[in-house]
């Protein structure tokens, strides 16, 4: 069996992790944190979800969403509500400056990787995005299982 260019591998996302850091520094605008970016375009995806929900699609723990949330409520940009029906569940929602906010940094992103996917040949880019995508679920399949052991 032919060994995986595991270093390699590694070298490679390292410099991936570099240019989106890079991009991450300019793309999330409009005065918000990159976690704040990030849990504002989950909630562009569907509004109404709750903060467990919504800790989990991004990968953190309660309380740092917890924080982040109210920052963000603090500025406008979400609204949290307590159902009557639930006392013990908070709903999260966009504000419609929340919404403008999204916008704005989904408009300048689209862009970006439009010009960016538009640098792998068209032959390629099935297969990346296909590949791509199996790495990302392979590797947060390892995450959600705990360390790898060696």
């Amino acid at each position: 069996m032919k060994e995986i260019p595991v270093r390699e591998f590694r070298n490679i996302l390292r410099q991936f992790e570099r240019a989106v850091a890079a991009r991450n520094q300019s793309a999330c605008c409009c005065g918000v944190t990159v976690t704040q970016c990030h849990l504002l375009m989950e909630l562009d995806k569907g509004d109404n979800i709750t903060l467990n929900e919504l800790a989990d699609c991004v990968g953190l723990d309660k309380s740092t969403v917890s924080r982040t949330v109210e920052t963000l409520v603090k500025n406008s940009l979400i609204d949290r509500t307590i159902p009557k029906n639930n006392r013990r569940t908070t709903l999260i929602t966009l504000t419609k400056k929340g919404k403008a906010v999204c916008r704005t940094i989904n408009t300048s992103n689209d862009a970006y990787f439009r010009k960016t996917l538009g640098q792998v040949p068209v032959v390629h880019r099935a297969g990346f995005l296909e590949g791509f995508e199996t790495l990302t679920r392979a590797m947060e399949s390892q995450n959600k299982a705990g360390k790898v052991k060696v």
